[in-house]
């Protein structure tokens, strides 16, 4: 009797146990899922994990928790674990957005095309598609994406803007400020200005674009990105006391901010502020240097090379490294 009676309660208790494991460490998650602060529910959701590590919930909203506080790598490990086991494309979609993050556009836009397998109706991942392809310099994809995505919310202003700006890159001119001029009319803000201006820089339309900058900072007094941009179009025009109001103006929110400075150091070199000049291109390479012990070791060209100078305009640039140095 006892035995039978014994064997009984083993039974019941090796089958209730993992359920009762299952509930608490679900019973976390929806206690995570209540939280604000990101600390707090990594903190809920690890201690999920260690209940039952094999609650993908939780490895889910620890790894959007994660990615709240910029810890991109460890949210994609958490990711990572859940598509191993069990792929979808929510999961696929923030791992993309972890490596989007980190600069890894390739990494992203594969992610992306797995998340949008297995939605098809997963629109935010199409968005971020074109957003990846575009930074992949696959401007005639990321065109397909928008395109597509104009066909079911043609008043997307987001939309409207990376049409226009992809459309930039692919020499299509009238085309891309037909869709920039839209996004202005839906929402006439500071950023969408300061898009329409960037477009009318690429095509060295440069007077239209100052006039673009000006208009995002008078709606934005706080658009640093539109006045450091407002310089550089007044410094390819040659409007080079104007330029270096632009740029001071810029480093009124970051006094070190290396590419402005060096933007502030040409247009002064071009107003013949000799000693301006060189004191703000002096500044700009020591606070690379500072930034990486080995930076001081390289010579300055090599020292500027990951900036958007050297990248986008690689060949002027070296010529005013030169100069630059000489004085």
């Amino acid at each position: 009797m006892n035995k039978r009676f014994y064997t009984y309660i083993f039974l019941i208790s090796f089958f209730l146990f993992p359920l009762i494991i299952i509930g608490q460490s679900q019973k976390l998650v929806r206690q995570g899922k209540k939280i604000t602060d990101p600390k707090q529910k990594i903190e809920i959701f690890t201690k999920a994990i260690e209940v039952d590590d094999k609650n993908l919930d939780a490895y889910f909203y620890r790894g959007l928790a994660k990615y709240d506080l910029q810890n991109y790598w460890s949210s994609i490990l958490d990711f990572t674990k859940i598509i191993f086991s069990k792929p979808d494309a929510d999961t696929f979609y923030n791992r993309g957005n972890a490596k989007y993050a980190l600069g890894d556009f390739e990494g992203a836009y594969e992610d992306y095309v797995m998340a949008i397998q297995y939605n098809r109706d997963f629109f935010q991942a199409y968005y971020n598609l074109g957003m990846a392809q575009f930074n992949l310099h696959k401007y005639k994809q990321a065109v397909q994406s928008f395109i597509f995505l104009l066909k079911y919310f043609p008043d997307d202003v987001n939309t409207n803007i990376q049409l226009g700006l992809s459309l930039t890159e692919l020499k299509q001119k009238e085309l891309a400020i037909l869709f920039l001029n839209k996004s202005i009319s839906l929402e006439p803000n500071s950023d969408t200005y300061h898009n329409r201006g960037i477009a009318y820089l690429n095509m060295k339309d440069f007077k239209k674009a100052a006039a673009d900058f000006k208009k995002a900072i008078n709606l934005d007094k706080t658009n640093d990105s539109a006045y450091f941009y407002l310089g550089i179009a007044q410094l390819f025009d040659r409007n080079y006391t104007a330029a270096v109001k632009s740029f001071e103006d810029t480093l009124s929110f970051n006094s070190i901010d290396h590419e402005t400075l060096v933007a502030l150091a040409v247009a002064n070199y071009h107003s013949e502020n000799y000693d301006k000049a060189k004191h703000c291109f002096k500044k700009a390479k020591n606070i690379l240097a500072a930034e990486n012990e080995f930076h001081k070791y390289k010579n300055d060209i090599s020292l500027f090379k990951e900036t958007s100078w050297s990248i986008d305009e690689g060949y002027i640039f070296e010529s005013y490294v030169e100069r630059l140095n000489s004085l």
